[in-house]
Parts: C-alpha cells; sequence; structure tokens
C-alpha cells in the first residue's frame, strides 16, 4: 500500500477580462469543497450615537493593488471591489491591518442616495 497526498485544487487559468480579485480563478471541477475563498467580506453594521459602522477585509490579491496609507475615496474602494450602498465614507486606516478598510456613515443617511434624511439624537459637537 502506498499512501496519496491528497489532492487539492489547481488554480484554474482564468480570461484576461477577468479581476484578480474574483474567485474564478480557484474553481476546481474535481474538488469543489475544498476551493479557497477569495471574496471581500463585509461586517455587520455597528453605531455610536452620531454614525454608523462596518469594516471591509479585502482578500490578499485586492489588498496587494489597493493603497496602504490613504484614505480611498469611493471611486477607489469601488474599483478595488467593495459593493455597500451609498453614502459610506473609508474614513480611518488601521495600520496593523491595512487590508481591514473602515467605513462610517452618519444616522439616517438614505442608503439610495447617501444623502442623511434624518439626524436622530442630534448633537452639537464643538471642537475646542
Amino acid at each position: 500500500l502506498s499512501p496519496s497526498a491528497p489532492q487539492l485544487p489547481t488554480p484554474q487559468p482564468r480570461s484576461s477580462s477577468a479581476a484578480p480579485w474574483t474567485d474564478d480563478s480557484w474553481s476546481s471541477s474535481s474538488s469543489p469543497s475544498l476551493a479557497m475563498p477569495r471574496s471581500i467580506q463585509y461586517s455587520e453594521k455597528y453605531s455610536d450615537e452620531i454614525y454608523e459602522y462596518r469594516h471591509v477585509i479585502l482578500p490578499s490579491e485586492v489588498a496587494k493593488v489597493a493603497p496602504k496609507s490613504k484614505l480611498l475615496s469611493e471611486t477607489e474602494w469601488r474599483g478595488l471591489g467593495v459593493q455597500q450602498s451609498r453614502g459610506w465614507e473609508h474614513y480611518a486606516i488601521h495600520k496593523p491591518e491595512p487590508h481591514i478598510l473602515l467605513f462610517r456613515r452618519p444616522l439616517g443617511t438614505d442608503p439610495v442616495t447617501g444623502k442623511v434624511t434624518e439626524v436622530p439624537n442630534a448633537q452639537t459637537v464643538t471642537a475646542h
């Protein structure tokens, strides 16, 4: 009896039009249960009195091409493949984990228009 090594999925060639972060490069017809996840992950939303927040975890292929030392505009983060409703702002960089994008938007933001329609428990904040 000779021991045989388990068969791992082999990346399949992708078409030139495929984005580098799509899951199709890890598809395997012989072993679909072993396909490696390569998708953008989205947290649940959480909030304080002023904003709602969420974080987005980029897969390594996307993180490699994403700028790490600047906040991204909506056009830039959408260009990386991040998909979420309107009104979100990339507001902070967590340097130890630059592949995690931190987003916020004011409470009461209309997800279709991105405009703040109402501000629940509105408080005036004064900087000193």
